[in-house]
């Protein structure tokens, strides 16, 4: 019986687990419609490197700083804009 009642919880685990983190890949990619255009690209670039132990902050700092420098956001909204598309970023770590 104990054996069972183990083994139920696991395999509900293993289901449920990859749906969260769809569900929240899913929110984030919401949350990313919302942005500003210079938000959005800054999003666009670093998503892909976020992953849950990555360093965000490195990672949001580096892409900004090539898209800024490139002329492709503003540098005048590059700060203001990282720190949206963080607040969507945020949501792929969970």
């Amino acid at each position: 019986m104990t054996f069972r009642v183990v083994l139920l919880a696991a395999a509900i685990a293993a289901t449920v687990a990859p749906g969260a983190a769809f569900a929240d890949a899913t929110s984030a990619g919401a949350c990313a419609q919302k942005l500003a255009p210079d938000a959005r690209q800054i999003y666009d670039a670093t998503a892909p490197q976020v992953t849950p132990g990555a360093d965000l902050k490195s990672v949001v700092t580096t892409a900004t700083k090539k898209l800024a420098m490139a002329g492709t956001i503003s540098r005048g909204d590059a700060r203001s804009s990282a720190m949206s598309a963080v607040q969507c970023l945020q949501q792929l770590q969970k």
